[in-house]
């Protein structure tokens, strides 16, 4: 099996959306109301923090290339 990269972001987006699946399924077993005003923020939150997650994935991954070239 090929390795691949490891990715935060796609990480941060997944347990984002679990998240909000599992509060989603508490609500329709009438457990616990969502509020409109709480699915949306936390899905808009979890959309800013899998980015800021991808930008600082891809800064490290730049930072440490450009190290890797200037090695002779």
């Amino acid at each position: 099996m090929r390795r691949h990269r490891f990715e935060p972001a796609a990480l941060v987006m997944g347990l984002v959306l679990i998240t909000l699946t599992v509060f989603f399924l508490l609500d329709a077993g009438g457990v616990w109301h969502l509020r409109p005003s709480t699915a949306g923020p936390l899905a808009a939150g979890g959309l800013v923090l899998a980015a800021a997650a991808g930008i600082v994935t891809q800064a490290a991954r730049t930072v440490r290339a450009r190290r890797t070239r200037r090695r002779p």
